[in-house]
């Protein structure tokens, strides 16, 4: 409700600023925004079905006529739910995924993923399918197809305004775009708030909350594992020169990754949870890996530009409702729990220092070109650069400290490290064996993989400069496969734990090193210095 609100209250804005600032009438935007998303409703489920093929089932006398292992499972709930039979597909693919699109009740479609069904159990999959026929039940596809319209209506004012000649257009014209960005994140708030009220569907039509919760951690994780191995294969199919094939399984991942928004779950944090389970799939091994989730206001943060909830906060919402079915296995409150008072309140502190930290600088240096450009003056635009350089020097410093590498015992038990974030970054050694690149198999990718006897972490290898990120993936990553090494670097998370290369040295004395840190902390000094000249030379 709050999310239709803040569209509503949006809409009226916009009709407002259009019809008191601008020549153009309200309806125009409106009649051509309406007319854009009439036109989506309606081809939409024929481009989905085009992006994604499957093979559907047939259906003949309110059933449907293959016996199928999901089928009986869709009739059951359609009947429960008290929707008509819907339109069942089944996806010629390993990664585990499921979304419901159409037009209408009469006209809905399911379409599920030959990995989810492979993947779940009777139960998990029951609980999925009645997941997906909640959001027909109460009509999501038709309520977000509507909301649409009002960030279209918001950014067709911004583009009449911006190309406006009255003094008055240029205020409108950012109070537009500004309205714009609003909306979209009240969208996002109201695709998260169905995917909740779809989970609590399942909940109370399986009475069984804790099949779902095991679902969506088997499908977070499995969708992160199948894009792994998709990646794997794509290489091997190009070394044995059969590129043809390994176009089209890329082309199939691609229309994976573009329908993931619509599916049961999306790739926010699965490596984290690939990561952890490594070792053994369980559940405890899945709330150890969420509890970065539970305790640091990144994760939320985040969460907030997505179209799904975070796992926990949906298996949270489940043993909130107070429904009968709620889990009682899967508990997210056990997650809180072993999280206590002083770290949970260390890292809320942090993230308001972390906050201003992450954007300021960068946002300074914008303000100091804006102003160099439009001002003849050189002290605003030399106070701005200034600014920016000692800001992106402290951020810089908490990135990535010169304080000692801590040795680590076992890659997984980073993940229990709550004080690391996308600012913070914390000085670590781990030992162990690089087992790929970060994109598996892929070599222009120049991120290495380092596993020990508990599991994995990433290891990136940024670069500013030109091609070096290519250069190093093309002519020096390769020689540390399946090499015993000793990595230092920063571990940092933010959708997914990684570390940020410093040096690597392998067993037979073969080294590499980052310098991206050492580019941050040259370039925030740079840009102290000129704008501290800039100044000096405004005053002189």
């Amino acid at each position: 409700m709050m999310s239709l609100g803040v569209l509503a209250s949006l809409l009226v804005l916009a009709g407002g600023m259009v019809t008191a600032l601008t020549p153009v009438p309200v309806v125009v935007p409106l009649v051509v925004s309406v007319f854009w998303v009439f036109t989506q409703y309606a081809v939409a489920p024929w481009i989905i079905q085009r992006l994604v093929p499957a093979t559907e089932l047939l259906r003949e006398n309110g059933r449907y006529v293959d016996v199928h292992t999901v089928a009986r499972v869709v009739e059951r709930e359609c009947q429960k739910a008290g929707v008509p039979l819907v339109r069942l597909g089944i996806i010629d693919d390993g990664n585990p995924n499921a979304f419901t699109f159409g037009r209408t009740k009469n006209d809905a479609r399911i379409w599920i993923s030959r990995g989810l069904i492979e993947r779940l159990d009777d139960r998990e999959l029951e609980a999925v399918v009645a997941h997906e026929v909640g959001h027909i039940a109460n009509r999501d596809f038709i309520v977000m197809t509507f909301a649409a319209v009002v960030p279209m209506v918001l950014y067709y004012v911004y583009l009449f305004a911006r190309g406006n000649n009255r003094a008055d257009a240029a205020a409108v014209s950012v109070s537009a775009y500004i309205g714009y960005l609003i909306s979209q994140l009240a969208v996002l708030a109201l695709s998260r708030a169905r995917e909740l009220g779809a989970d609590h569907a399942s909940c109370v039509s399986t009475g069984d909350g804790d099949a779902l919760c095991s679902a969506l951690v088997k499908i977070a994780f499995g969708i992160g594992e199948a894009d792994q191995k998709r990646q794997a294969e794509i290489h091997r199919l190009m070394e044995t020169k059969q590129r043809k094939q390994a176009r089209w399984l890329a082309r199939q991942g691609h229309r994976a990754t573009a329908v993931r928004a619509m599916g049961i779950a999306s790739d926010a944090g699965n490596d984290a949870l690939v990561q952890a389970f490594q070792a053994g799939r369980d559940r405890d091994a899945a709330l150890r890996a969420l509890r970065w989730d539970a305790a640091n206001p990144w994760g939320r943060f985040s969460e907030k530009l997505a179209t799904h909830p975070l796992v926990l906060r949906r298996i949270a919402a489940l043993e909130t409702s107070g429904l009968p079915g709620a889990p009682r296995e899967w508990r997210a409150s056990e997650v809180l729990q072993s999280i206590s008072p002083a770290e949970l309140g260390h890292a809320r502190g942090r993230f308001w220092l972390e906050l201003p930290v992450r954007y300021l600088g960068w946002l300074a240096l914008a303000l100091a070109v804006i102003f160099g450009k439009t001002h003849s003056g050189r002290q605003t635009p030399g106070e701005f650069l200034l600014a920016a350089g000692v800001l992106l020097l402290i951020r810089a410093a908490m990135r990535t400290p010169f304080t000692g590498f801590t040795p680590v015992d076992h890659v997984t038990s980073l993940l229990d490290r709550l004080d690391a974030s996308p600012v913070t970054g914390i000085p670590v050694s781990l030992r162990g064996r690089i087992i790929g690149r970060g994109m598996p198999g892929y070599v222009f990718s120049p991120d290495l993989v380092v596993a020990d006897d508990s599991g994995y972490v990433p290891v990136l290898y940024p670069s500013w400069a030109p091609f070096a990120r290519t250069l190093f993936a093309l002519c020096r990553a390769g020689r540390f496969a399946n090499q015993e090494v000793v990595v230092r670097g920063w571990y940092r998370r933010d959708t997914g734990p990684y570390v940020e290369l410093r040096d690597v040295i392998a067993a037979n004395g073969r080294k590499a090193r980052g310098w991206q840190f050492l580019l941050n902390y040259v370039f925030a000094v740079a840009c102290a210095v000129i704008g501290a000249l800039l100044i000096a030379a405004s005053l002189g």
